[in-house]
Order: structure tokens, then C-alpha cells, then sequence
């Protein structure tokens, strides 16, 4: 269990994961040394699993976001391995889910334009040899994006 201070520092780095040890110290309460405890604890534990810059895909020139449903031919370790080393190894994806439903996965994917994000399904996905089919949505406003997991709200 997370105790009040370390639901306020979790809370505090989701918004400004550059926060100095004195300023979170002041945003949760502590003076600094106790703060900074319980942070490394908190990173050591794992419930801080990485700290990441958030940048604008547009201004990169990245303009085709797409989730891709995929379901693969077949369920064999040797197709699931096949298919994770490929979604492990392509910058293309975001975010790769097993999910459940008529799909076997879902992949958050981006590209400079809807022709090269064409390109990756045609040229890549699909030519894998265990994958079955794709089910592409265009994503054509994001509205929210990586927003901080509700740590400490009530009901969640």
C-alpha cells in the first residue's frame, strides 16, 4: 500500500516528471531528503518505471496516427514469438495490447503520412506470414493522450 506522501509524489511526477528534489519536496509536503527516499523506494519497487520527454509528432513530421487490429493465423508460440519480435523491433509502433474480441491484438501505430503507414501494413505487417488480417481506424483527432493513471482516486 502507498501511503498519502507517496500517492502525492506519484501524482506530482506524472504532470512534472523534471521536478527537482526540492520542488516536489514542496508540492507533496516533505522536506527534501525524506521526499527523495521515498522517491528512489518508489523507483526501486517499480511503480516508477522509466521517466520520458513527451514529444509533438506533428512538429516530427509524423502526421498518420492509426490503431491497427490484427489477428494472426494461427496461435502457435512460434507465430506469437514471430510476431512480438516484430512489434519489439518497428519504431512504427507506439503501443502493442492483447486484447480480446474478434482481434488477437491491438497496435497504436504512426507514420508521416497514410501512405507510408499503407507501406507498413502492406510491406511489413503482412508479409510477417502469421498474420490473417488487419482492421485499420485512422485516428483523425486526438482529443486525450497519456494522461496520468488515477493513483490514490477513490473507486479507481
Amino acid at each position: 500500500m502507498l501511503d498519502d506522501y507517496e500517492v502525492r509524489i506519484l501524482r506530482t511526477l506524472q504532470h512534472h516528471g523534471r521536478a527537482s528534489t526540492q520542488e516536489l519536496s514542496e508540492a507533496v509536503g516533505l522536506s527534501a531528503s525524506p521526499c527523495w527516499r521515498r522517491m528512489k523506494r518508489l523507483e526501486e519497487d517499480g511503480y516508477i518505471t522509466r521517466y520520458a520527454a513527451v514529444l509533438d509528432g506533428k512538429k516530427l513530421g509524423l502526421r498518420a496516427f492509426a490503431y491497427v487490429q490484427i489477428s494472426l493465423i494461427d496461435h502457435t508460440e512460434a507465430a506469437i514469438k514471430t510476431f512480438g519480435d516484430f512489434v519489439q523491433g518497428s519504431p512504427q509502433v507506439l503501443e502493442c495490447v492483447s486484447i480480446t474480441g474478434d482481434s488477437d491484438y491491438l497496435l497504436k501505430v504512426v507514420a508521416s503520412d497514410p501512405e507510408a503507414l499503407e507501406a507498413f501494413i502492406m510491406k511489413d505487417i503482412l508479409r510477417l506470414g502469421v498474420v490473417r488480417t488487419t482492421t485499420t481506424n485512422f485516428v483523425l483527432r486526438q482529443i486525450k493522450s497519456g494522461g496520468p493513471l488515477p493513483v490514490g482516486e477513490p473507486g479507481v
